[in-house]
């Protein structure tokens, strides 16, 4: 108090603020009651959305869709409320479905997620994950993730399993006589802390703000019909993020035929004997939770 009446021995105080704003980041997970919890497939969507859109399809499309497939298992296996009995063969291993938070703000809860895992030693149980964003665009092209763009820093291991699950889903949109694009995996969804941490991943989706062009839809037209196809020159979705992103902007079609791919891909895998090695036959990365990654997030513009 005597220094501060005494300009020639004032003192000063510098005071450091350091301001935190915790806000609660909702992830949803679901796990099916049989199957090796150390052998895990896990299937994911993200159940946020952006302030300036409805979120429809961006993304309710993918958190309903991703609900249609846990129920349909679930009365497979009999664990639904509606089914008290069933002569479906169980999988060998888990199926854990989850409902990301926050991912339109950088992929926070699948991060916090994957990073948790790591650090408590459990991220080896994942086998796979399947990630499903904005699955029934109105101007569609069904887009199948493709390992030719990855996030940087994935390991080599987690690409031979991608490229399979790729493989995968051309099989079954050729074996429809549907067509499908290659989309890239390199970044903008939940998949990318997955990948970097070296499990492999895949999935479908049917367009963002990308531009469906004349040949696509000339393309389309020759396998859906004139009518069927959409415009030409116009975005897959054109309501991307905004307010008109509403039920009149989802596609019923392509949207039941991503949810039928997307069941295909959970059974065909579950009924592997060794997912693993068909997976991984070069290995996996090993002690993953001791490894410091980082998830790069950019905004893939065929994506979210």
């Amino acid at each position: 108090v005597t220094a501060a009446l005494e300009a020639s021995k004032n003192a000063s105080v510098i005071i450091r603020v350091n301001v935190t704003h915790a806000e609660g980041i909702g992830n949803v997970c679901a796990d099916t009651p049989t199957g090796d919890s150390t052998k895990t497939i896990v299937v994911g969507a993200h159940s946020d959305g952006v302030l300036d859109g409805s979120g429809i399809n961006d993304n309710g499309s993918g958190t309903i869709g991703t609900l249609v497939l846990a129920l349909a298992l679930g009365r497979l296996l009999g664990t639904s409320s509606s089914s008290s009995s069933s002569s479906y063969s169980p999988y060998p291993y888990r199926v854990r479905f989850c409902w990301w938070g926050a991912e339109e703000l950088g992929l926070l809860g699948s991060i916090y997620h994957v990073e948790k895992a790591a650090l408590s030693g459990n991220l080896q149980d994942y086998l796979v994950y399947f990630n499903y964003d904005m699955l029934a665009s109105a101007n569609f092209n069904f887009g199948i993730l493709d390992s030719f763009v990855v996030p940087p820093g994935t390991p080599s291991e987690a690409l031979p399993g991608t490229t399979r699950i790729t493989a995968l889903f051309q099989q079954w949109f050729d074996e429809e006589k549907l067509l499908w694009t290659r989309s890239g995996i390199g970044g903008g969804s939940d998949f990318v802390p997955f990948l970097v941490q070296g499990i492999a991943a895949g999935g479908v989706n049917t367009g963002a703000n990308g531009i469906k062009t004349s040949i696509e839809r000339d393309d389309y037209t020759k396998v859906l019909g004139i009518g069927n196809a959409g415009l030409a020159n116009v975005a897959y979705d054109s309501c991307y993020h905004q307010q008109c992103d509403r039920i009149t902007n989802v596609n019923p079609f392509a949207y039941e035929k991503v949810v039928q791919a997307a069941a295909y891909a959970i059974e065909y895998m579950g009924q592997l004997n060794d997912l693993e090695q068909w997976l991984y036959p070069q290995g996996r990365v090993k002690n993953t939770n001791q490894q410091q990654r980082q998830f790069p997030i950019y905004n893939d513009p065929d994506l979210f």
